[in-house]
């Protein structure tokens, strides 16, 4: 029929005016027709899920008045998957292959898998979405709307490592900030220019060491939004409150009030800041965050960061400036807790999949306090997706 169309569009001109459910009918059998036929590896190909990751790996240099290390790592080697269960649900697998949190690394000290993210999302609307399984919690930036794929420097500030990613009672070293429980979650008020007004999230957690069960009966509470107030722009706090077991765990010993060991030590964490992001311009973002606990009057916990960062987009680089600090008040003679860094930074980017990035970071510690009046840290990483 199409054929004879090409041939006599008189004709089939007319035909069309007297049945366009015929010529209709037509033409999508000859679409079919003229369609690939996929084979039946194909098909099931089609409805695997998708694998994606990344490797980042490098060297890394640190130097103080006491000693200096020079060495190549792997720091990070993620495995994803993202799949479609129905409709309306999606499922997200992510695998960290390089886990080296003390207490989790094997007899020998090496590295080994770790769970990262085991979740599926429910998508009622744009503007509801449901999350069960374990997932990043939303606690600052850093922490839920960047990952190590995007961040701008190497490594991430204080703010993520000593807030959102560890947790004094129950597990007090660096974890990845995950936990297990439900999330609301979803993106209200249509801008027109292709973004929303303001997104929420609200979580129910453990609030304990991520693949692992609660040992208490209380749940972690987080309450995050996020105002977008003109493209490229946004303003974001979030508050948690949890009630948390003292552990002595093979990573670390949790905190232990004067009073003894409680099963349910309140604690509270919160992370306001604000982000403008061109992507083909400026790039600047700073955060405050804090994280305190008293049981029966008496602090156990006292800690809080800052940190602000710019940068600027130029083509395939993207060179930047980051100062950030950090306090532990109930610690203040470990360096590590307490500092001012000024970290120089240069990203760059020749395809979408490969980044190189070369930092330098100056430690300022308190000298009357630790000893130590500074160190120096240099790391050059590559970053590759796939």
């Amino acid at each position: 029929m199409v054929a004879a169309a090409t041939l006599c569009p008189a004709v089939y001109a007319t035909e069309a005016a007297e049945a366009p459910e015929a010529e209709a009918e037509a033409v999508a059998e000859a679409a079919a027709e003229a369609a690939p036929q996929q084979s039946d590896v194909e098909k099931v190909l089609a409805k695997m899920p998708k694998i994606s990751g990344y490797l980042q790996t490098g060297w890394n240099f640190t130097s103080d008045k006491n000693k200096s290390t020079s060495s190549f790592q792997a720091k990070r080697l993620r495995l994803i998957m993202d799949g479609n269960v129905g409709p309306k649900v999606a499922f997200r697998l992510q695998i960290e292959a390089f886990n080296g949190i003390k207490g989790s690394t094997n007899g020998n000290g090496q590295k080994n898998i770790q769970v990262m993210d085991a979740f599926a999302t429910y998508t009622v609307s744009p503007a509801f979405k449901v999350r069960a399984g374990q997932f990043y919690t939303p606690l600052g930036y850093e922490n839920y709307d960047i990952s190590p794929a995007t961040l701008e420097t190497v490594d991430f500030s204080n703010i993520v490592y000593r807030i959102a990613c560890r947790n004094p009672y129950e597990y007090n070293l660096v974890d990845y900030g995950r936990d297990l429980g439900v999330m609301f979650m979803g993106d209200l008020g249509d801008s027109g220019k292709g973004f929303k007004y303001f997104h929420y999230d609200v979580a129910v957690t453990n609030g304990s060491i991520p693949c692992k069960d609660d040992p208490n009966n209380t749940k972690d509470i987080y309450v995050s939004a996020t105002i977008r107030p003109f493209k490229n722009f946004n303003i974001k706090g979030t508050f948690n409150w949890g009630e948390y077991s003292s552990q002595a765990l093979a990573g670390g010993t949790g905190a232990v009030a004067p009073t003894g060991v409680n099963k349910y030590n309140p604690m509270t964490r919160c992370v306001v800041g604000a982000w403008y992001n061109d992507p083909n311009g400026l790039d600047v973002r700073g955060e405050y965050g804090f994280m305190k606990s008293k049981v029966d009057g008496n602090k156990v916990v006292d800690e809080n960061g800052a940190y602000a960062l710019v940068g600027y987009h130029a083509g395939k680089f993207l060179p930047l400036v980051r100062w950030d600090m950090y306090k532990d008040k109930m610690n203040e003679t470990a360096a590590g807790n307490n500092y001012n860094r000024i970290l120089v930074g240069l990203t760059y980017q020749p395809i979408s999949n490969v980044k190189v990035q070369l930092n330098y970071g100056h430690y300022m510690y308190d000298e009357d306090k630790t000893g130590l009046k500074s160190s120096e840290q240099v790391q050059l990483m590559g970053l590759f997706k796939f």
